[in-house]
């Protein structure tokens, strides 16, 4: 993001002459404090073309490695990784490693709308690149089109996605642990996982407990014509700078010696020396141990590591810095999450020249599309058209809306006079209400009127927030008509607000009636009920997570997988009865709309439980199948409803076929309980009188 710091004004740029800040440094202490491949980051052109170092890094490199936990690779009988360790080594200890049954994965994998970011050691380490500058123009652009970004995409995937059977006879796919960040961290932690990718630091390494887990530089990449194969790893930096609108020169100067002296090399003294007084200096780099008179402490090093971490910066680059180079993450994920959903399916072609023309195909598209839509790469012609299109996509708004708003405003706007010549308004008579309301009112308008006035300014803007912004007028908007991302997001909330209408009102209408009906323990059920809704959110999430868990461990998992085929056909078959028995009701009493969206909802209630009955009934047909005659099939199929199980976990999170509905289904089921009261209080609101004579009637 260092891009978007220096050209929106943010940073004060550390070399001008009159201000001889860092003219001052010591050569001695510029070697001391930033490392030689930093440079390029920190020194560059800023928005008035002027060369300036423009922040200062702190507290060393951060390189990236591989760590691992000994007493995983001890269990399964595996060398410890190191500098002579390749891609096959990892994938072989992934496959080594790897248990789902007992949630136990090879590697760590965090995916997500950032998922790219993890295909960049890997990307480098086959040779290519993800983005280059134009040494000329200085212009950066998307190049992770190469042979050698499909190799590093096909060996990611088959990290993820590869299908074997474990042990005891099960399909598995990838040998990766996909969930949050954060219960990965826990999971490694207590051995569950046995490595990740992380970064170490130059100046301590205290992060992790040396006798549990080890450390290795970045596996070697796949041979390349030669032979020679290369192992690129990310370089990173913390970094301090100086805010550009302090305006009193001499807070600036404080601001300053505080950078100076932080990482200076009596800041780092004294740092060296407390974490030697306080037992750690055995995690502290050897060289600082040496400089500040420590030497006896070296040995006491974990093995290796120091080592380590040099090999990793020496074979290592800094990520991309040019204009918005952070996206470029975001564009490589598209590929990363096509080539994942395809190979799930099955539809990547087990050929491997095959399979790597379809992933470069996939990364030729989105290399294409981040290069116009971060660089603006964009034809006089395209942009015309862009232009013409959103101009009518606006004008419809408006007039959509603004006759929307007609008719509301008809409709609530009392008349102007009454019969008897007093404001419908009332304001003297209600005056104290008005001044009630008055500061309720106020606080819509600057918290939410006055913010969409502004943002409404700022879509017309190249918004800089503290530069001056430049008007654009219709570009964003015609930008965003052609994004692929925006129309997919379009119709995710399409579907989401679908679901969430549909599952928040129809289940808590069903359930209202249940319970206004239901004999006994009336007070039981709807406590029960109504518990989700007062249940603290962190623990909520916390239950939703092991619900979702995707081995066989988490508890939907565990649940559908322990159920033969029949009670989801079964199931199926009651919420359909149910949906049809209050269509019906309905439709008696002449709700057409409402008793049509019940049995919609029925039939799609069936569908699903048949979609997780099928694979149960079709999976692993006999091979003389097609010339069975019609009772041998019957016979096998009612053999399956019975004994046959789902024997692959559910990627609940991760699979495009279930991520949503998990996300809606939390969510209907914490806000069930308060919906169904307010059905249920308006059915309390119906006298006995009315029951009574429904009996009496006949009437069920």
């Amino acid at each position: 993001k260092s891009h978007n710091y220096i050209h929106n004004g943010f940073l004060y740029p550390l070399t001008k002459p009159e201000d001889g800040y860092m003219s001052a440094m010591s050569q001695e202490e510029l070697d001391f404090r930033i490392n030689r491949k930093i440079w390029p980051v920190i020194r560059r052109k800023g928005p008035n073309d002027e060369v300036h170092v423009w922040a200062m890094p702190y507290e060393g490199a951060l390189g990236k490695v591989l760590f691992y936990r000994r007493e995983v690779f001890d269990e399964h009988g595996l060398s410890y990784p190191d500098a002579s360790w390749t891609w096959d080594d990892l994938l072989h200890a992934c496959k080594t490693i790897s248990d789902p049954s007992n949630g136990i994965y090879g590697l760590l994998v965090t995916g997500g709308p950032w998922e790219g970011w993890r295909l960049i050691e890997y990307l480098w380490s086959a040779g290519g690149e993800i983005m280059e500058q134009d040494e000329k123009t200085g212009e950066w652009r998307c190049v992770f089109d190469s042979r050698a970004a499909a190799i590093a995409l096909d060996f990611y995937t088959r990290l993820n996605t590869e299908p074997w059977t474990d042990k005891n006879g099960k399909p598995r796919r990838g040998y990766t642990s996909r969930d949050a960040q954060e219960d990965n961290w826990v999971k490694f932690s207590n051995g569950e996982i046995g490595m990740l990718f992380a970064y170490a630091e130059e100046k301590s390494m205290s992060r992790f407990n040396p006798d549990l887990v080890g450390m290795a530089p970045v596996p070697l990449g796949p041979p390349d014509t030669e032979g020679k194969r290369i192992r690129a790893g990310e370089l990173n930096n913390r970094m301090l700078g100086l805010y550009s609108r302090i305006k009193e020169p001499a807070v600036r100067d404080a601001a300053w010696e505080y950078l100076l002296w932080y990482d200076s090399a009596d800041s780092m003294r004294i740092k060296t020396r407390m974490m030697v007084d306080g037992g750690m200096g055995r995690f502290v780099n050897p060289t600082l141990l040496k400089k500040f008179g420590y030497p006896e402490i070296v040995r006491l090093a974990p093995k290796g590591w120091w080592e380590t971490f040099e090999i990793a910066v020496e074979n290592s680059r800094p990520e991309p810095y040019g204009k918005n180079s952070n996206f470029a993450y975001q564009a490589l994920t598209g590929p990363v999450h096509e080539a994942l959903e395809l190979a799930n399916a099955g539809k990547l072609p087990d050929d491997k020249e095959a399979r790597l023309d379809v992933l470069q195909d996939l990364l030729r598209k989105a290399n294409a599309e981040a290069n116009e839509k971060m660089i603006g790469i964009i034809s006089p012609e395209d942009q015309r058209m862009r232009r013409i299109a959103s101009a009518v996509l606006l004008v419809v708004i408006i007039v959509t809306f603004g006759m929307l708003f007609r008719k509301v405003f008809r409709t609530f706007t009392p008349e102007s006079v009454t019969e008897h010549g007093v404001s419908a308004w009332g304001f003297r008579k209600y005056f104290w209400a008005y001044v009630i309301l008055l500061p309720a009112v106020l606080t819509i308008f600057v918290w939410a009127y006055v913010p969409l006035a502004w943002g409404s300014i700022m879509a017309f803007q190249d918004y800089s927030i503290v530069g001056k912004s430049t008007w654009v007028w219709l570009d964003n908007f015609g930008n965003t008509l052609w994004k692929a991302d925006w129309w997919k997001s379009v119709w995710g909330s399409i579907r989401f607000c679908t679901w969430i209408v549909s599952l928040t009102f129809l289940p808590p209408v069903v359930l209202a009636i249940l319970l206004h009906e239901v004999p006994r323990g009336k007070l039981l059920f709807r406590t029960l009920y109504y518990l989700p809704a007062v249940i603290s959110g962190l623990i909520t999430m916390l239950l939703w997570k092991q619900f979702y868990e995707p081995s066989e461990k988490g508890i939907l998992n565990m649940l559908i997988m322990s159920v033969p085929a029949i009670v989801y056909l079964a199931l199926g078959v009651v919420l359909l009865w149910i949906a049809l028995m209050f269509a019906k009701r309905l439709h008696f009493h002449g709700s057409l709309l409402a008793s049509l969206l019940f049995c919609t909802a029925g039939f799609s209630l069936i569908y699903a439980c048949y979609s997780l009955a099928e694979p149960i009934l079709m999976a692993g047909l006999p091979d003389d199948w097609s010339t069975m005659s019609f009772v041998d099939k019957s016979v096998e199929m009612v053999k399956r409803m019975f004994v046959n199980r789902i024997e692959k976990p559910f990627q609940w999170l991760s699979d495009p076929d279930t991520a949503m509905l998990a996300c809606v289904i939390p969510l209907v089921w914490a806000g069930m309980g308060p919906g169904c009261l307010i059905y249920l209080a308006a059915l309390k609101g119906i006298a006995e009188d009315f029951y009574e004579a429904s009996d009496i009637d006949g009437a069920t």
